[in-house]
């Protein structure tokens, strides 16, 4: 009927396609002004700007104190791409950040942004790919996966925090959205800003030489100052007789900020209530029966749970090995430092943010605004709180636990932990109001703590190198790190065993000129998930084209041995973690 109607002239049909817009992008508007920079800033935007101009495909590292406005000059740097017509893209590390972000984005450039994360439905996310791809948008704002944003012509590429293990995908398929970032920028001839207060290793090396640009900002914006830092050494509080996890100063800085009207940040990076159940008298630890990991007691719930393959059981009372009513319960998470926070200061309206309590969309969005519209005191999370939050009213920082971190067995753990203290203590004193962080730790000595506390990466990061370059660790090498998984644990090593021999016969013979210095196999930390065994080999090369073929005559070799058809082998360049 409709057709006919076409043929007769008397109807016209069209497409006319109708976006779903995401909630946190609606009600939009347009406000542009121009970005007022201290000299400080503008000397880092001019720089940026001439490498912006280059058209040969830069990285450069925009490095600056928190707090010190490295959002302002990179956004005046995206209001000149917009005026070229260039597509930009803008990354976070964690979804947490994309309200606060995209509220700072949104009044300047209305409609010109698209937004791309996981918490997106598949149909939005899609109707945002297709407002890119029709030059709808000129700005993609997301997480790691913004770096495939289609922009026909790209001209600008910016990463915050760009030292985050969460733009490297664990997860096939897997890849390093800094990689891919760089690989867009030279192909479109387009310009990439690292940007960070704490860069990473490699990146902050490779400014050093040269191979990327560097502008450095050294002050705080505007009246804003580094906080004043406290050390609590919990050996000593403990010894006095404080039996909470929350030590005594920080109670005491945390009732100041109330009676003054102001917020505070607290972070413990570990979720739950107790870390792990373990007998008194037989010493046995309760686990999972999936996974080579120790349950987390979950107090909501009143559950057992591992957080690797999502196995629940009732919390035990007698011990599974020795039958003794004698299980004890240890560690903390964020749900006990809740309880406490509810016991030490009753009046004090708590909000924690951590993956147990924002599973529902849009939770990130609601809970920030909530937060930094005054309806929650304290701010109680894991690392998702720690990074690129900025609340004008937040003067006091404390961290619980400074040495979770530290004690992981990975080679990048020093780095994690400065990067953290140093993140989450910027959190305090970002507006006229002085600030104030309380480190907790058992190690009040360590140099990491330390220089943390003082907000000092360059004495860092030379002590770091210097480990890095004895060790030979990344930036002195590449890191391929070979898995081995099957539900067989006999198979799987044999499997890695085999792997190792015939690397030693190639390089050996064929590939003699591909140097290698190979570790295991062994099996890594969690040696079981979800009821498959893994072992692993460490190999410390050079991701060169010589060492790819190698392993790809490997891969393609072992593909056809079918006594190990129920193995399965991964192979990931560079891993964010060794676990």
């Amino acid at each position: 009927m409709v057709a006919a109607l076409e043929k007769k002239g008397i109807v016209e049909i069209y497409d006319n396609p109708v976006y779903r817009t995401p909630k946190i992008v609606q009600g939009i508007t347009e406000q542009t002004g121009e970005i007022v920079l201290t000299d400080e800033q503008q000397k880092a935007y001019d720089g940026l700007l001439s490498s912006y101009g280059s058209d040969k495909g830069e990285t450069s590292l925009l490095y600056g104190v928190t707090g010190s406005g490295k959002t302002g000059v990179f956004m005046k740097l995206i209001d000149r791409a917009v005026e070229d017509g260039k597509g930009i893209i803008v990354m976070v590390p964690e979804i947490s950040l994309t309200p606060q972000v995209l509220s700072r984005f949104q009044s300047r450039y209305g409609r010109k942004i698209a937004v791309f994360h996981s918490g997106l439905s598949v149909g939005e996310r899609r109707d945002e790919y297709l407002r890119v791809k029709r030059g709808e948008a000129q700005i993609a704002i997301g997480t790691r996966s913004a770096v495939f944003a289609p922009f026909e012509n790209l001209g600008l590429i910016v990463i915050d925090e760009e030292q985050e293990s969460t733009y490297k995908s664990e997860m096939t398929p897997r890849y390093d959205a800094r990689s891919v970032a760089r690989y867009r920028c030279a192909y479109h001839k387009a310009l990439l800003v690292l940007s960070s207060a704490t860069p990473s290793v490699e990146s902050f090396t490779y400014a050093m030489k040269g191979k990327y640009g560097i502008q450095t900002i050294r002050n705080r914006y505007g009246n804003a100052r580094l906080p004043d830092v406290l050390t609590v050494d919990l050996r000593v509080d403990r010894a006095q007789g404080n039996k909470y996890d929350i030590s005594s100063l920080l109670l005491k800085e945390l009732e100041k900020n109330l009676e003054e009207g102001r917020q505070s940040i607290l972070l413990i990076n570990r979720r739950g209530y107790n870390t792990f159940l373990a007998c008194n008298s037989c010493g046995h630890v309760l686990t999972c029966p999936s996974c080579s990991i120790s349950l987390t007691y979950h107090h909501a719930n009143r559950r057992m749970m591992c957080h690797y393959c999502g196995y629940s059981a009732p919390v035990e009372t007698v011990c599974p090995e020795c039958g003794k009513e004698d299980i004890r319960y240890s560690g903390y998470g964020t749900q006990k430092i809740e309880d406490e926070l509810s016991q030490l200061l009753p009046a004090a309206r708590v909000l924690r943010m951590d993956t147990d309590s924002t599973l529902s969309r849009f939770s990130h969005e609601s809970k920030l605004a909530a937060f930094e519209a005054g309806e929650y005191d304290i701010l109680l999370g894991t690392q998702m709180v720690a990074k690129g939050l900025d609340f004008e009213n937040v003067t006091l920082v404390g961290v619980v636990s400074a040495d979770q971190q530290l004690n992981n067995d990975d080679f990048r753990s020093m780095e994690r932990t400065f990067d953290l203290l140093t993140q989450v203590v910027g959190r305090a004193g970002r507006g006229n109001a002085a600030g104030r962080a309380v480190i907790q730790t058992l190690t009040p000595e360590n140099s990491v703590i330390r220089l943390a506390a003082k907000q000092d990466y360059d004495a860092f990061y030379e002590n770091e190198i210097e480990i890095r370059r004895f060790l030979k660790y990344p930036p002195f090498c590449d890191i391929c790190a070979v898995t081995f998984i099957s539900k067989d644990e006999a198979k799987a090593s044999l499997c890695s065993k085999l792997f190792l021999k015939q690397i030693e016969q190639l390089c050996a013979d064929e590939y003699a000129d591909v140097k290698l210095i190979v570790l295991g196999p062994m099996p890594p930390r969690v040696a079981k998930i979800s009821e498959k065994f893994r072992f692993r080999l460490i190999i410390k090369c050079r991701n060169d084209k010589r060492f790819r073929a190698m392993m790809s005559f490997l891969l393609t070799d072992y593909g056809k041995k079918r006594e190990f058809s129920d193995v399965t082998v991964t192979t990931d360049m560079n891993p964010s973690a060794i676990i």
